[in-house]
Protein backbone atom coordinates (compact mmCIF):
# COMPACT_ATOMS: atom_id res chain seq x y z
CA UNK A 1 0.00 0.00 0.00
CA UNK A 2 1.48 3.55 -0.90
CA UNK A 3 2.21 5.90 1.89
CA UNK A 4 -0.16 8.25 1.94
CA UNK A 5 1.08 11.77 0.53
CA UNK A 6 -0.38 15.12 0.10
CA UNK A 7 0.77 15.58 -3.23
CA UNK A 8 -1.75 12.03 -4.66
CA UNK A 9 -4.43 14.58 -4.80
CA UNK A 10 -3.68 16.01 -8.29
CA UNK A 11 -6.39 19.18 -7.25
CA UNK A 12 -4.66 20.23 -3.92
CA UNK A 13 -1.81 19.97 -5.70
CA UNK A 14 -2.85 22.39 -8.49
CA UNK A 15 -4.16 24.68 -5.68
CA UNK A 16 -1.03 24.76 -3.40
CA UNK A 17 1.15 25.80 -6.71
CA UNK A 18 -1.53 28.24 -7.52
CA UNK A 19 -0.98 29.72 -4.27
CA UNK A 20 2.52 29.64 -4.20
CA UNK A 21 2.44 31.40 -7.26
CA UNK A 22 0.17 34.16 -5.94
CA UNK A 23 2.28 34.18 -3.35
CA UNK A 24 5.56 35.37 -5.06
CA UNK A 25 3.88 37.76 -7.63
CA UNK A 26 2.29 39.61 -4.84
CA UNK A 27 6.25 39.63 -2.94
CA UNK A 28 7.57 40.87 -6.28
CA UNK A 29 4.85 43.53 -6.72
CA UNK A 30 5.80 44.45 -3.04
CA UNK A 31 9.02 44.69 -3.45
CA UNK A 32 9.45 46.69 -6.23
CA UNK A 33 8.23 49.76 -3.96
CA UNK A 34 12.33 49.33 -2.90
CA UNK A 35 13.24 50.82 -6.32
CA UNK A 36 12.12 54.07 -4.84
CA UNK A 37 13.91 54.06 -1.57
CA UNK A 38 16.95 56.06 -3.77
CA UNK A 39 14.27 58.99 -3.56
CA UNK A 40 14.29 59.32 0.64
CA UNK A 41 18.61 59.14 1.16
CA UNK A 42 18.51 62.63 0.44
CA UNK A 43 15.58 63.25 3.04
CA UNK A 44 16.36 61.02 5.69
CA UNK A 45 20.12 59.55 5.27
CA UNK A 46 21.60 56.53 4.02
CA UNK A 47 21.49 54.46 7.24
CA UNK A 48 18.10 54.21 8.11
CA UNK A 49 17.02 54.11 4.76
CA UNK A 50 18.84 51.19 4.51
CA UNK A 51 17.71 49.50 7.77
CA UNK A 52 14.42 50.18 6.62
CA UNK A 53 14.81 48.55 3.07
CA UNK A 54 16.32 45.54 4.89
CA UNK A 55 13.22 45.66 7.42
CA UNK A 56 10.71 46.13 4.43
CA UNK A 57 12.07 43.29 2.75
CA UNK A 58 12.82 40.60 5.06
CA UNK A 59 10.13 41.04 7.66
CA UNK A 60 6.95 42.97 6.40
CA UNK A 61 6.90 41.69 2.68
CA UNK A 62 7.56 38.18 3.79
CA UNK A 63 4.24 38.47 6.77
CA UNK A 64 1.86 40.27 4.62
CA UNK A 65 2.48 37.43 1.89
CA UNK A 66 2.10 34.83 4.26
CA UNK A 67 5.77 33.28 4.71
CA UNK A 68 5.10 34.13 8.55
CA UNK A 69 1.41 35.75 10.46
CA UNK A 70 2.12 38.99 12.89
CA UNK A 71 -0.95 37.60 14.56
CA UNK A 72 0.37 34.52 15.53
CA UNK A 73 3.52 35.65 16.38
CA UNK A 74 1.77 38.14 18.78
CA UNK A 75 -0.53 35.32 20.03
CA UNK A 76 2.62 32.83 20.76
CA UNK A 77 3.95 35.61 22.77
CA UNK A 78 1.32 36.47 24.81
CA UNK A 79 0.86 32.58 25.61
CA UNK A 80 4.21 32.50 26.39
CA UNK A 81 4.63 35.54 28.70
CA UNK A 82 1.33 34.23 30.52
CA UNK A 83 2.64 30.46 30.96
CA UNK A 84 5.53 31.93 32.68
CA UNK A 85 3.68 34.58 34.90
CA UNK A 86 0.15 33.54 35.35
CA UNK A 87 1.06 29.87 36.27
CA UNK A 88 -0.11 28.64 39.44
CA UNK A 89 2.54 28.31 42.01
CA UNK A 90 4.03 25.00 42.50
CA UNK A 91 4.75 23.25 46.03
CA UNK A 92 7.57 21.97 45.26
CA UNK A 93 10.79 24.27 46.59
CA UNK A 94 12.39 24.71 43.27
CA UNK A 95 9.26 26.92 42.27
CA UNK A 96 11.69 30.11 41.13
CA UNK A 97 13.48 27.64 38.91
CA UNK A 98 10.87 25.85 37.27
CA UNK A 99 9.41 29.53 36.16
CA UNK A 100 12.99 30.25 35.13
CA UNK A 101 13.40 27.04 33.18
CA UNK A 102 9.82 27.78 31.76
CA UNK A 103 10.35 31.16 30.63
CA UNK A 104 13.68 30.23 29.02
CA UNK A 105 12.38 27.38 26.77
CA UNK A 106 9.71 29.55 25.69
CA UNK A 107 11.90 32.02 24.88
CA UNK A 108 14.20 29.59 23.04
CA UNK A 109 11.75 28.63 21.06
CA UNK A 110 10.17 31.94 20.13
CA UNK A 111 14.04 32.92 19.45
CA UNK A 112 14.14 29.82 16.66
CA UNK A 113 10.67 30.66 15.18
CA UNK A 114 11.45 34.14 14.60
CA UNK A 115 15.01 33.03 13.24
CA UNK A 116 13.85 30.81 11.17
CA UNK A 117 11.02 33.38 9.88
CA UNK A 118 14.09 35.87 9.14
CA UNK A 119 16.27 33.52 7.52
CA UNK A 120 12.82 32.67 4.84
CA UNK A 121 13.00 36.53 4.51
CA UNK A 122 16.32 36.59 3.51
CA UNK A 123 16.44 33.73 1.52
CA UNK A 124 13.51 35.23 -0.41
CA UNK A 125 14.65 38.47 -0.37
CA UNK A 126 18.35 36.79 -2.49
CA UNK A 127 16.27 35.23 -4.64
CA UNK A 128 14.34 38.11 -6.00
CA UNK A 129 17.28 40.34 -6.30
CA UNK A 130 19.44 37.68 -8.21
CA UNK A 131 16.00 37.36 -10.23
CA UNK A 132 16.06 41.45 -10.71
CA UNK A 133 19.53 41.88 -11.57
CA UNK A 134 20.77 38.78 -13.46
CA UNK A 135 17.49 36.54 -14.94
CA UNK A 136 15.44 39.91 -16.19
CA UNK A 137 18.31 41.42 -17.65
CA UNK A 138 19.16 38.33 -19.12
CA UNK A 139 15.65 37.45 -20.20
CA UNK A 140 15.19 40.89 -21.87
CA UNK A 141 18.73 40.25 -23.71
CA UNK A 142 17.39 36.45 -25.06
CA UNK A 143 14.47 37.96 -26.50
CA UNK A 144 15.74 41.21 -27.98
CA UNK A 145 18.29 38.86 -29.48
CA UNK A 146 15.66 36.28 -30.88
CA UNK A 147 13.34 38.98 -32.18
CA UNK A 148 16.22 40.83 -33.98
CA UNK A 149 17.34 37.14 -35.80
CA UNK A 150 14.40 36.37 -37.05
CA UNK A 151 14.35 39.46 -38.15
CA UNK A 152 17.18 39.52 -39.92
CA UNK A 153 16.24 36.20 -41.39
CA UNK A 154 13.29 36.91 -43.26
CA UNK A 155 14.98 40.20 -44.84
CA UNK A 156 16.65 38.37 -47.73
CA UNK A 157 18.15 41.30 -49.39
CA UNK A 158 19.63 42.80 -46.19
CA UNK A 159 20.56 39.28 -45.50
CA UNK A 160 22.67 38.56 -48.60
CA UNK A 161 23.97 41.96 -48.73
CA UNK A 162 25.25 42.28 -45.22
CA UNK A 163 26.79 38.56 -46.21
CA UNK A 164 28.78 40.05 -49.00
CA UNK A 165 30.09 42.93 -47.55
CA UNK A 166 31.43 40.90 -44.94
CA UNK A 167 33.36 38.66 -46.73
CA UNK A 168 34.44 41.19 -48.96
CA UNK A 169 36.15 43.17 -45.81
CA UNK A 170 37.67 39.63 -44.54
CA UNK A 171 39.16 39.00 -47.68
CA UNK A 172 40.15 42.36 -48.31
CA UNK A 173 41.75 42.13 -44.82
CA UNK A 174 43.57 38.74 -46.24
CA UNK A 175 44.67 39.99 -49.68
CA UNK A 176 44.81 44.05 -49.57
CA UNK A 177 44.90 45.61 -46.35
CA UNK A 178 46.32 48.69 -47.03
CA UNK A 179 43.27 49.38 -49.19
CA UNK A 180 40.43 50.28 -46.97
CA UNK A 181 37.41 51.03 -49.16
CA UNK A 182 38.10 48.34 -51.94
CA UNK A 183 35.42 45.91 -50.18
CA UNK A 184 32.76 48.86 -50.67
CA UNK A 185 33.64 50.23 -54.06
CA UNK A 186 33.53 46.15 -55.22
CA UNK A 187 30.34 45.18 -53.45
CA UNK A 188 28.72 48.55 -54.98
CA UNK A 189 30.07 47.94 -58.58
CA UNK A 190 29.20 44.34 -58.70
CA UNK A 191 25.16 45.38 -57.95
CA UNK A 192 25.51 47.86 -60.68
CA UNK A 193 26.61 45.06 -63.28
CA UNK A 194 24.03 42.70 -61.62
CA UNK A 195 20.99 45.46 -62.42
CA UNK A 196 22.23 46.12 -65.81
CA UNK A 197 22.35 42.33 -66.69
CA UNK A 198 18.83 41.97 -65.21
CA UNK A 199 17.87 45.00 -67.24
CA UNK A 200 19.01 43.94 -70.40
CA UNK A 201 17.83 40.27 -69.93
CA UNK A 202 15.55 40.20 -67.19
CA UNK A 203 12.42 41.33 -69.82
CA UNK A 204 10.21 42.88 -67.25
CA UNK A 205 9.88 45.95 -68.80
CA UNK A 206 6.69 45.43 -70.35
CA UNK A 207 4.86 46.17 -66.39
CA UNK A 208 4.95 49.93 -67.20
CA UNK A 209 2.73 49.54 -70.18
CA UNK A 210 -1.11 49.47 -70.18
CA UNK A 211 -1.50 47.50 -72.98
CA UNK A 212 -5.13 46.87 -74.66
CA UNK A 213 -7.00 43.19 -74.55
CA UNK A 214 -5.72 42.63 -78.05
CA UNK A 215 -2.10 44.50 -77.66
CA UNK A 216 -3.11 46.53 -80.68
CA UNK A 217 -1.24 49.50 -79.72
CA UNK A 218 2.56 48.25 -81.33
CA UNK A 219 4.28 51.78 -81.70
CA UNK A 220 3.34 52.74 -78.19
CA UNK A 221 4.03 49.46 -77.00
CA UNK A 222 7.86 50.27 -79.34
CA UNK A 223 8.19 53.69 -77.92
CA UNK A 224 7.79 52.15 -74.39
CA UNK A 225 10.34 49.76 -74.77
CA UNK A 226 13.39 52.35 -76.36
CA UNK A 227 12.20 54.96 -73.91
CA UNK A 228 13.23 52.65 -70.96
CA UNK A 229 16.33 51.07 -71.89
CA UNK A 230 17.59 54.57 -72.93
CA UNK A 231 16.41 55.89 -69.22
CA UNK A 232 17.96 52.62 -67.59
CA UNK A 233 21.54 53.21 -70.01
CA UNK A 234 21.60 56.95 -69.13
CA UNK A 235 21.15 55.86 -65.27
CA UNK A 236 23.71 53.68 -65.30
CA UNK A 237 26.18 55.84 -67.75
CA UNK A 238 25.79 57.96 -64.72
CA UNK A 239 26.55 55.65 -62.21
CA UNK A 240 29.71 54.13 -63.75
CA UNK A 241 31.13 57.35 -64.02
CA UNK A 242 31.21 57.47 -60.44
CA UNK A 243 32.62 54.38 -59.99
CA UNK A 244 35.70 55.52 -62.60
CA UNK A 245 36.06 58.70 -60.54
CA UNK A 246 36.56 56.46 -57.31
CA UNK A 247 38.27 53.71 -58.71
CA UNK A 248 40.91 55.85 -59.26
CA UNK A 249 41.77 55.34 -56.04
CA UNK A 250 41.09 51.73 -55.94
CA UNK A 251 44.41 49.48 -57.04
CA UNK A 252 42.58 45.43 -56.23
CA UNK A 253 44.40 42.50 -56.52
CA UNK A 254 43.51 39.69 -59.29
CA UNK A 255 42.73 37.13 -56.65
CA UNK A 256 40.25 39.61 -54.64
CA UNK A 257 38.27 39.68 -58.11
CA UNK A 258 38.76 36.30 -58.78
CA UNK A 259 37.46 35.20 -55.21
CA UNK A 260 34.93 38.04 -54.98
CA UNK A 261 33.21 37.65 -58.21
CA UNK A 262 31.57 34.23 -58.32
CA UNK A 263 31.43 34.92 -54.44
CA UNK A 264 28.96 37.51 -55.46
CA UNK A 265 27.38 35.40 -58.17
CA UNK A 266 26.64 32.52 -55.91
CA UNK A 267 25.04 34.75 -53.01
CA UNK A 268 23.11 36.77 -55.17
CA UNK A 269 21.21 34.16 -57.35
CA UNK A 270 18.21 32.63 -55.81
CA UNK A 271 18.93 29.20 -56.42
CA UNK A 272 15.39 27.27 -57.66
CA UNK A 273 16.89 24.04 -59.15
CA UNK A 274 15.52 25.45 -62.92
CA UNK A 275 18.76 26.78 -63.79
CA UNK A 276 21.37 25.77 -67.25
CA UNK A 277 23.68 24.33 -65.23
CA UNK A 278 21.61 21.92 -63.51
CA UNK A 279 20.64 20.58 -66.79
CA UNK A 280 24.48 20.79 -67.30
CA UNK A 281 25.59 18.15 -64.65
CA UNK A 282 22.44 16.54 -65.27
CA UNK A 283 23.49 15.08 -68.87
CA UNK A 284 27.02 13.92 -66.52
CA UNK A 285 24.66 11.53 -64.95
CA UNK A 286 26.83 11.07 -61.55
CA UNK A 287 25.45 8.20 -60.03
CA UNK A 288 26.18 10.06 -56.70
CA UNK A 289 23.69 12.70 -57.01
CA UNK A 290 20.23 9.62 -57.78
CA UNK A 291 18.71 12.06 -60.42
CA UNK A 292 18.47 14.83 -58.13
CA UNK A 293 20.44 17.31 -59.21
CA UNK A 294 17.54 19.89 -59.23
CA UNK A 295 18.03 19.53 -55.03
CA UNK A 296 21.38 19.02 -54.77
CA UNK A 297 23.16 21.74 -57.21
CA UNK A 298 21.23 24.66 -55.64
CA UNK A 299 22.52 23.23 -52.12
CA UNK A 300 25.92 22.95 -53.06
CA UNK A 301 25.68 26.57 -54.45
CA UNK A 302 24.64 27.64 -51.18
CA UNK A 303 27.04 25.50 -49.29
CA UNK A 304 30.29 27.12 -51.13
CA UNK A 305 29.85 30.71 -49.54
CA UNK A 306 29.91 29.09 -46.48
CA UNK A 307 32.95 27.39 -47.08
CA UNK A 308 35.02 30.37 -48.37
CA UNK A 309 33.76 32.00 -46.01
CA UNK A 310 35.26 29.63 -43.16
CA UNK A 311 38.43 29.38 -44.76
CA UNK A 312 38.75 33.54 -45.35
CA UNK A 313 37.39 33.76 -42.03
CA UNK A 314 40.12 31.97 -40.21
CA UNK A 315 42.70 34.08 -42.23
CA UNK A 316 41.20 37.46 -41.20
CA UNK A 317 40.56 36.42 -37.33
CA UNK A 318 44.41 37.28 -36.25
CA UNK A 319 44.16 40.64 -37.55
CA UNK A 320 40.36 41.57 -37.34
CA UNK A 321 38.83 39.29 -34.78
CA UNK A 322 35.39 41.33 -33.82
CA UNK A 323 35.31 40.58 -37.82
CA UNK A 324 35.25 36.85 -37.34
CA UNK A 325 33.02 37.56 -34.83
CA UNK A 326 30.52 38.88 -37.30
CA UNK A 327 31.14 36.91 -39.98
CA UNK A 328 30.66 33.44 -37.84
CA UNK A 329 27.06 34.87 -37.66
CA UNK A 330 26.41 36.60 -40.98
CA UNK A 331 28.42 34.37 -43.07
CA UNK A 332 28.39 31.24 -41.02
CA UNK A 333 25.70 30.58 -38.75
CA UNK A 334 22.46 32.07 -40.42
CA UNK A 335 24.00 30.55 -44.38
CA UNK A 336 23.82 26.84 -42.40
CA UNK A 337 20.62 27.52 -40.53
CA UNK A 338 18.90 28.25 -43.91
CA UNK A 339 20.47 25.38 -45.69
CA UNK A 340 19.13 23.01 -42.73
CA UNK A 341 15.92 24.83 -43.21
CA UNK A 342 15.97 23.99 -46.71
CA UNK A 343 17.16 20.17 -45.88
CA UNK A 344 14.61 19.67 -43.24
CA UNK A 345 11.59 21.44 -45.28
CA UNK A 346 12.26 19.30 -48.84
CA UNK A 347 14.58 16.70 -47.84
CA UNK A 348 12.45 14.83 -44.67
CA UNK A 349 10.72 12.23 -46.96
CA UNK A 350 14.37 11.42 -49.04
CA UNK A 351 16.13 10.95 -45.85
CA UNK A 352 13.61 8.23 -44.98
CA UNK A 353 14.35 6.96 -48.51
CA UNK A 354 17.98 6.97 -47.80
CA UNK A 355 17.33 5.12 -44.17
CA UNK A 356 14.72 2.90 -45.29
CA UNK A 357 15.21 1.88 -48.65
CA UNK A 358 18.41 0.30 -49.98
CA UNK A 359 20.37 1.57 -53.14
CA UNK A 360 19.36 -0.86 -56.59
CA UNK A 361 22.09 -3.15 -57.66
CA UNK A 362 22.69 -2.94 -61.31
CA UNK A 363 21.31 -6.19 -61.98
CA UNK A 364 17.98 -5.05 -60.59
CA UNK A 365 17.73 -1.86 -62.19
CA UNK A 366 18.41 -3.85 -65.81
CA UNK A 367 15.58 -6.56 -64.92
CA UNK A 368 13.44 -3.49 -63.79
CA UNK A 369 14.43 -0.33 -65.89
CA UNK A 370 11.12 1.70 -65.59
CA UNK A 371 10.00 3.98 -62.73
CA UNK A 372 6.37 3.35 -61.92
CA UNK A 373 5.73 6.60 -60.68
CA UNK A 374 7.27 8.44 -63.62
CA UNK A 375 7.38 6.06 -66.19
CA UNK A 376 11.24 6.62 -67.30
CA UNK A 377 13.90 4.73 -67.23
CA UNK A 378 15.58 4.61 -64.46
CA UNK A 379 19.92 5.00 -63.66
CA UNK A 380 19.97 4.79 -60.10
CA UNK A 381 17.20 3.48 -58.04
CA UNK A 382 16.13 2.67 -54.74
CA UNK A 383 14.27 -0.69 -53.37
CA UNK A 384 11.52 -0.96 -51.14
CA UNK A 385 11.05 -3.37 -48.38
CA UNK A 386 8.12 -4.95 -50.52
CA UNK A 387 10.69 -4.98 -53.51
CA UNK A 388 9.38 -2.57 -55.79
CA UNK A 389 11.61 -0.11 -57.70
CA UNK A 390 11.03 3.60 -57.65
CA UNK A 391 13.61 6.68 -58.50
CA UNK A 392 14.73 8.37 -55.28
CA UNK A 393 13.00 11.56 -56.05
CA UNK A 394 9.90 9.80 -57.23
CA UNK A 395 9.43 7.57 -53.91
CA UNK A 396 10.54 10.78 -51.54
CA UNK A 397 7.55 12.81 -53.37
CA UNK A 398 4.77 9.80 -52.90
CA UNK A 399 6.62 9.27 -49.21
CA UNK A 400 5.62 13.02 -48.81
CA UNK A 401 1.67 12.21 -49.26
CA UNK A 402 1.81 8.54 -47.84
CA UNK A 403 4.21 6.05 -46.10
CA UNK A 404 2.52 3.25 -48.34
CA UNK A 405 3.76 1.53 -51.48
CA UNK A 406 2.46 3.09 -54.65
CA UNK A 407 1.92 -0.58 -56.15
CA UNK A 408 1.15 -2.92 -53.37
CA UNK A 409 0.30 -0.20 -50.75
CA UNK A 410 2.17 -1.81 -48.38
CA UNK A 411 3.64 0.34 -45.38
CA UNK A 412 7.28 1.42 -46.38
CA UNK A 413 7.66 3.48 -43.51
CA UNK A 414 6.20 2.20 -39.91
CA UNK A 415 4.82 5.13 -38.25
CA UNK A 416 5.60 5.37 -34.60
Amino acid sequence: MPLPSPYRNPGRWRAVVFRQEVRHGTAGCLLSLVLLAPLLVREWGLTPVVLAVVFYSSVVVPALTGYFSFPKLLLRLARSLAGVFLRPPLSAPNHAFAHLSTWAASLRAWAAWTARGVVVGVKFVIICVVRACLVLPLSVCVGVGVLCHQTYLALHGVRITCNQIVFFLMLQEVVTPWAHLTALYFVLFYTVLLYIYRALFGRQWTRGVQVGGQSRDLARLAVWYIATRLGRGVAMSFVLVMFTVQFTHVEPDLAFISVTFPYYMLTAHRWSGQERIVSWIRALRLPLLEEEEDFWVPLGALALPVAASLGVGVMAAPSRPWLAVVGCYTNLLVPCLLIARRVAGRDSPPAMVLTACRRATPEEVAERPTCPVCLDEMRQARVTPCHHLYHAACLASCLAHSVLCPLCKQPIITEP
